[in-house]
């Protein structure tokens, strides 16, 4: 295709704005997004600029200000700060996962309020607790006074070899009453989790962040967590089997043990900046009635890490539901492509080679489709001349030209739709495998070849532009990926008008700009998409070039 002055004054606006995207991006971000090396930690000094509206009456006690040392807890992937005080969990370090810049770790902080902490506004503490510490659990004893006398309160919070699931289990007795006590309005703050980028530090394009829950009826449900608030808070909490909050690739679930009627969820919501809000799940407790010389024992457990869909599954039931790897229908597609992606890679121990033969096999299921599709396309593109000779010679009857060509099409034997149809079933897989790639934690930090991590951009060097120390990175892959899109669309059949040719020719620069940064996971896919169908589009044609050299020697015999 010869480039005339539109098209060459399109392709130098494009590459501009193309130079241009990295500094607007980081002018807008710096903006909108808190510094990734202030994480969490800061947000705890944020002031709450949402009241809690989950429940009308769990009032909740303000911390207690003494303060005393933390106990550590910690197994293979884990590592849990308790504080007596409080009686919860007021950190929690993943360590298997690092942030997205040195050696840190990512980790949520709690602050004033922890996993598992005991609320109610009906109790004072009246004496420093009481810490047991084993290798793999670790027991505070508070006493409390109630207005129906003091209650001894025992909490055990327990952790197994290795693994993200946490256990708690309360005991509250009142030893010294000689009438039923009486317990409302007592709450159990689950767990919380921020937006995933102000905790890593990792460049996220959009918010993936809400709560999940399993009704009693066995039903998932889930609030974004940027809805307004009386879209986000109940108007009357449900009884749920279990509660979570999650962000892109961690989150918290938090049941109760040997309780099949569910509990009464408790939610709350604070923000770090305008549009970065920490959610909050918890559980609402039914009065306690404690008899004179009994207890009230209950246990709660909180799968506190990354979204695993196995994991999930096996801590709750419904439990993968959380995790939101595409929009609706498409969910359920991807968590079967992210299954097929995990067995190759117990199979062969890459996930880079994981991902190529994922493709690989998506493009061979989809192999006869697009070869009919391009011979479709190709019948198309022969039979063009005719056609324009139909549109000018009925160019002045409309009605006469629709019916002519419809007789062409059926003598050549046709489809104008055969073309199009490849591309609407792949559509569907497409997204499924884009999300699913994106959203993939397998994925964080892996490398492949010259790629750092694979769910991020492979940037190799970067240009300085000595501007406010901005510079260009330069990522070999979504650069492969183009050129391969330039020489895949030379070699399609394509019966276009000239116009539509030029804005064709122009996709792969808008591609280009539109999706520099894309995670090298995603482009990695999209490459070796592109070198398949290169490869079937050039075996197609030599088919072609064979198969008609066949018929002029057998017409010449």
């Amino acid at each position: 295709m010869k480039f005339d002055k539109e098209t060459l004054i399109a392709l130098i606006i494009c590459v501009a704005v193309l130079i241009a995207w990295p500094f607007a991006a980081k002018f807008f971000s710096s903006k909108d997004q808190k510094a990734p090396e202030a994480g969490i930690e800061e947000t705890v000094k944020k002031e709450q600029t949402n009241e809690v509206k989950a429940v009308e009456k769990a009032a909740v006690a303000p911390a207690p200000k003494a303060k005393l040392s933390t106990v550590l807890l910690a197994n293979a992937d884990l590592k849990l700060e308790i504080s007596p005080l409080l009686a919860s969990i007021i950190k929690v370090t993943y360590l298997n996962h690092n942030a997205a810049k040195g050696d840190a770790k990512v980790a949520t902080v709690y602050g004033d309020r922890g996993a598992f902490q005991l609320l109610s506004n009906q109790w004072t503490i009246v004496a420093e607790p009481v810490v047991k510490l084993d290798k793999l659990s670790c027991t505070i004893t508070r006493k409390i006074s109630s207005p129906q006398g003091l209650l001894d309160v025992v909490q055990t919070f327990s952790l197994k070899e290795k693994g993200y699931e946490i256990n708690c289990s309360y005991n509250i007795s009142a030893p010294q009453a000689k009438t039923e006590v009486v317990l409302t309005d007592v709450v159990i703050y689950g767990a919380e989790i921020a937006p995933w980028h102000t905790v890593s530090g990792d460049k996220q394009r959009a918010l993936s962040h809400r709560i999940d829950y399993r009704t009693n009826y066995g039903e998932n449900d889930d609030i974004s967590a940027d809805e307004d608030d009386e879209d986000f808070f109940f108007s009357r909490p449900p009884a749920v089997l279990w509660a979570a909050v999650s962000n892109k690739y961690f989150c918290s679930v938090f049941k109760q043990l040997d309780n099949r009627f569910g509990f009464q969820i408790w939610q709350d919501r604070r923000f770090i900046t305008e549009k970065e809000p920490v959610i909050a799940v918890g559980a609402v407790l039914q009065p306690l009635k404690i008899a004179p010389g009994q207890s009230a024992k209950f246990d709660f457990a909180l799968y506190d890490g990354p979204k695993d869909i196995d994991a999930l599954g096996n801590f709750a039931e419904g439990g993968a539901g959380v995790m939101h790897l595409a929009w609706g229908p498409l969910n359920y597609l991807a968590r079967l492509l992210l299954w097929i992606l995990t067995t190759f890679h117990a199979l062969c121990k890459s996930w880079g080679v994981s991902i190529i033969l994922l493709t690989i096999l998506v493009r061979a299921v989809f192999y006869p489709i697009t070869a009919r599709g391009n011979e479709s396309m190709k019948k198309m593109q022969s039979v063009q001349p005719k056609f324009k000779e139909l549109r000018e010679k009925y160019k002045d009857n409309p009605q006469l030209l629709n019916q002519k060509m419809t007789e062409l099409y059926r003598a050549e034997g046709v489809n104008p739709f055969a073309g199009c149809l490849p591309i609407l079933l792949q559509i569907p897989i497409f997204f499924a495998l884009y999300a699913m790639l994106d959203n993939a934690i397998e994925l964080r930090h892996v490398s492949f070849l010259w790629c750092k991590n694979l769910a991020a951009a492979d940037t190799v060097f970067s240009i300085p532009v000595f501007i406010n120390n901005w510079s260009i990175p330069v990522n070999p892959l979504v650069l492969a990926m183009t050129v391969l899109m330039v020489i895949q669309q030379r070699m399609t059949p394509m019966s276009m008008d000239p116009a539509q040719k030029k804005m064709m020719a122009m996709m792969p620069v808008v591609m280009l700009f539109f999706l520099y940064d894309l995670p090298s996971g995603l482009t990695l896919y999209w490459t070796v998409s592109n070198l398949f169908s290169i490869l079937q589009l050039w075996l197609q044609k030599r088919r072609g070039q064979k198969s008609g050299a066949a018929n002029t020697q057998t017409q010449g015999n």
